[in-house]
């Protein structure tokens, strides 16, 4: 990691903490009913906050890796203090997705398409281990499993966050040498690496195997009895696929443990940073094996062609120019491309920090972070549906997940998620910042936004 990295790093930390406090201090409800993918997302944010921030999306451009910074406001946004109850098989075991509350039977019809229903169970000792379903949209896979065992610690309730290090979810080897390479080979060609570059790379990298794909930290959604109940995803691009629709997957569970300070060994990432302790106690040892295919995927739409300009931030904030190109729209969300038309200032800021100008400043003074962060999460953002219906997504998470400084400039890309599934070929329009623009009119690309 550069120190560049790191300072946008810090610099979009401290914009989302300064806006989380001051949502929270105008908050009516002192006491919300947090949703449960909020309460998930909060404990493995505080599990393993440099772990968080390790998890990358698809591509070149390691986007998760900007998540970290974004995640306090997704925290508040998520919690959804009414969230509607689900009337279907995969909205009640994908829970954290949402429903339309006008039309439940849309979520349920949605999610049914791009899902795939498994319901294996295997038990070893008096342990069993039921997965439900898997969810497949194109660029992540979202599994629903339980963990049944009287064995469990009365401590072990939901949130409780997991030590998983020894869990997998392993693809069938000759799908995964297809889908290494050509990830390779894209991370190869962003970086302007030459063919026999490119070719070692592949070739290191096939080497080197899977051993490092472990599932992502997860903890329990609820507890009910013996009954443990998650929901968790990984990355899964089916653009690295070029043979394979279905992929075949291994969900391996072992020697499960939960954290226990000065118990087991510290975790060292690849920056050389020590995280939280290693396991404690072993709480379900398995070994478990399920194997599955997945069904082809509901896949994003990529439009280019945008020429799209607005103006966010309402006093006491400044003005934030920005100017979109493209953007991509999902199951579960869009993801919008485009370039501040300012100069921001990544400069760490020390405790809380009031959004607006600060005293003495002048509006042609580049902007700080913490002002464009709120500046995109008061937006408005939406979308209109071939039936004419707008969807406000403006109080979905979502925010400036990653960019870079050009100088006078500053590459911007921005996601939010959608309240609940929507077929994104079901999508008419977007709004953009208060301006509308018709999917028609622009041009539908055949690669994933990059």
């Amino acid at each position: 990691m550069t120190q560049f990295d790191m300072l946008l790093r810090r610099a979009l930390m401290d914009a989302n903490l300064a806006q989380y406090e001051r949502a929270l201090q105008s908050a009516e409800d002192k006491e919300p009913d947090f949703s449960p993918r909020y309460l998930r997302e909060r404990m493995r944010l505080l599990a393993d906050p440099q772990g968080w921030g390790r998890q990358a999306r698809p591509g070149g451009r390691k986007r998760l890796d900007w998540r970290l910074a974004a995640i306090v406001a997704a925290m508040l946004l998520l919690s959804a203090c009414a969230y509607a109850v689900a009337t279907g098989q995969f909205s009640q075991w994908f829970t954290w997705f949402g429903v339309n509350p006008n039309a439940p039977e849309q979520s349920e019809e949605v999610l049914r398409r791009t899902g795939t229903v498994i319901e294996q169970s295997q038990t070893v000792g008096d342990t069993t281990l039921t997965l439900n379903a898997a969810v497949w949209d194109g660029t992540y896979i979202y599994l629903s499993f339980t963990i049944e065992s009287p064995s469990l610690p009365e401590d072990l309730q939901a949130y409780t966050p997991l030590h998983t290090g020894d869990c997998r979810l392993i693809m069938r080897q000759d799908q995964w040498e297809e889908y290494i390479t050509n990830r390779v080979k894209e991370d190869c060609a962003n970086q302007n690496m030459t063919p026999e570059e490119t070719e070692e790379a592949v070739r290191a990298a096939l080497e080197e195997g899977a051993r490092k794909d472990v599932l992502w930290l997860f903890c329990p959604e609820t507890r009910e009895g013996n009954v443990l109940s998650f929901q968790d995803n990984e990355s899964l691009y089916s653009g690295w696929f070029t043979e394979t629709k279905r992929p075949e997957l291994t969900l391996h569970l072992e020697n499960i443990a939960t954290y226990a300070d000065g118990k087991g060994e510290s975790i060292i990432d690849e920056n050389g940073y020590a995280q939280n302790p290693g396991p404690g106690e072993i709480v379900i040892p398995g070994p478990f094996d399920l194997t599955f295919t997945l069904n082809e995927p509901i896949l994003p739409i990529h439009y280019g062609g945008a020429d799209v300009d607005v103006t966010l931030g309402t006093p006491p904030l400044p003005k934030v120019p920005m100017h979109f190109t493209e953007l991509q729209l999902s199951v579960t969300g869009m993801d919008l491309k485009g370039e501040i038309l300012a100069q921001v200032d990544m400069t760490p800021q020390e405790g809380y920090v009031e959004v607006g100008l600060p005293e003495g400043s002048k509006e042609s003074d580049p902007l700080r972070m913490v002002d464009v962060q709120y500046a995109i999460f008061e937006g408005p953002w939406g979308l209109w549906i071939e039936d004419g219906t707008y969807v406000d997504i403006t109080d979905s998470s979502g925010g400036l997940t990653s960019g870079s400084d050009l100088g006078e400039t500053f590459r911007a890309f921005i996601s939010h998620s959608f309240p609940y599934p929507i077929d994104p070929a079901t999508i008419t329009a977007v709004d953009i910042g208060g301006v509308r623009v018709e999917l028609s009119e622009l041009e539908r690309l055949p690669e994933r936004m990059n």
